[in-house]
C-alpha cells in the first residue's frame, strides 16, 4: 500500500491533489480534516527525523545490536 500526506490551501471550496507517479492503486479512500485539528501531527519533525534517519553514529545493524543484547541478557 502506498500512502502519503499532503497539506492543500482550499480555492472557491475545491482542493487539487497531484498523486505521485509511483502511485499505482486505482482507488484511494479520501479523508479531510480542517489542518488545525490534526490530532498527533508531527510533520513539522520530518527535517530532525531525516536526520536522525541518516546519521552515521554506529556501523552495526539493529540485528547486530539485538543479537548482542540477546546473546548478553537472556540468559
Amino acid at each position: 500500500m502506498t500512502a502519503f500526506r499532503n497539506f492543500q490551501r482550499v480555492h472557491n471550496q475545491r482542493i487539487e491533489v497531484q498523486l505521485p507517479q509511483e502511485f499505482e492503486d486505482q482507488e484511494v479512500e479520501i479523508i479531510i480534516l480542517p489542518k488545525d485539528n490534526i490530532p498527533n501531527d508531527l510533520s513539522y519533525l520530518s527535517d530532525a527525523i531525516q536526520q536522525g534517519i541518516d546519521s552515521k553514529i554506529s556501523p552495526r545493524s539493529h540485528e547486530e545490536i539485538f543479537k548482542n543484547l540477546i546473546a548478553r541478557y537472556a540468559d
